[in-house]
């Protein structure tokens, strides 16, 4: 059946107010998922953390260089990680990397030695989240090793300990310190008040105020002539001038050619917590003690060497 004009007419009408009106529909749902995608928050770039969460549980280890750990965002359309640091606690932070996908969990930063704060930001495009919590920790260095420039016999075994040459153990030429008799007994405790002693100090350290003492290094340079199967040496560090003394480290049995032994580690501080003023020439003081199971045993000290790992503030 043949339409009639105005039918045809009315049909169009109707659909071209269809379309209008679909338009406007779906316009409108565009513009309400926008609202809900960058709903109101922190600043025009930024998603409320109620809809992109900051990564959590954020940590740090310090070192040669400072790795970052964090458990991942849930929030699904993630990206990745901002990774914002500064010099000061609180910030204001500047992004040093972007780490991706949103299931990476750790970032190895390596900025100059000193200590550093952290937080983390989610981001998807350029929207990001609220900043995490922060977290902190210090890239260490070292002093290099160190030679004394005095030393003085302790008393001890036979009271004149590395009694010819001592300052020979202030630098490392192949050229030595001798103590002829380890002591007065055959003792071969590091506690014997039988066993030789012998104190190095002046060393120059010189750290930053508020600097964090990681650990220290006493290297020997050493070696012994003698009929005794125990020659080892001790060695105590003290804080205090001498007054006060940490547990002694001990060497391995020191050979008949000169080898080096070094006592403590970059991270170890020999039981104590270390301030700056303690490192000082007026305070830190490094104390050999040879033992043996014969009291005619010969050490030779060609150098006792100091390096000190720490973090600057």
């Amino acid at each position: 059946m043949r339409r009639q004009p105005w039918l045809r007419s009315r049909e169009f009408c109707f659909a071209a107010v269809g379309s209008a009106a679909f338009v406007a529909a779906f316009a409108a749902t565009q513009v309400a998922l926008a609202v809900l995608g960058n709903s109101p928050s922190v600043n025009a770039n930024t998603l409320a953390t109620s809809t992109m969460a900051a990564p959590t549980g954020i940590g740090a280890v310090g070192g040669a260089n400072i790795v970052l750990t964090w458990t991942a965002t849930p929030t699904s359309y993630a990206a990745g990680y901002n990774v914002m640091r500064s010099q000061t606690s609180g910030g204001p932070y500047a992004q040093v990397a972007q780490v991706t996908p949103r299931t990476t969990f750790t970032y190895t930063d390596s900025p100059a030695a000193g200590t550093y704060y952290y937080v983390l930001q989610s981001y998807f495009q350029n929207w990001v989240s609220a900043n995490s919590t922060q977290t902190s920790a210090g890239v260490s260095t070292t002093t290099g090793y160190l030679s004394c420039a005095a030393q003085a016999a302790d008393a001890g075994g036979d009271g004149n300990g590395y009694e010819t040459n001592p300052a020979n153990a202030c630098a490392n030429d192949s050229v030595f310190a001798t103590d002829a008799s380890s002591g007065t007994s055959t003792a071969t405790s590091c506690t014997s008040a039988a066993k030789d002693k012998h104190r190095f100090y002046n060393y120059g350290i010189a750290l930053p105020a508020s600097s964090v003492v990681n650990g220290i290094e006493v290297r020997l340079d050493a070696l012994k002539s003698g009929t005794g199967t125990a020659p080892k040496l001790c060695v105590q560090l003290s804080w205090d001038g001498g007054t006060t003394w940490a547990t002694s480290k001990v060497t391995p049995n020191i050979t008949g050619a000169e080898a080096t032994y070094i006592l403590g580690a970059a991270n170890n501080t020999w039981g104590h917590v270390w301030t700056v003023p303690q490192m000082t020439d007026a305070n830190f003081r490094v104390r050999v003690i040879d033992t043996d199971n014969t009291a005619t045993q010969t050490f030779q000290l060609d150098q006792v060497a100091v390096q000190v790992t720490f973090t600057p503030p």
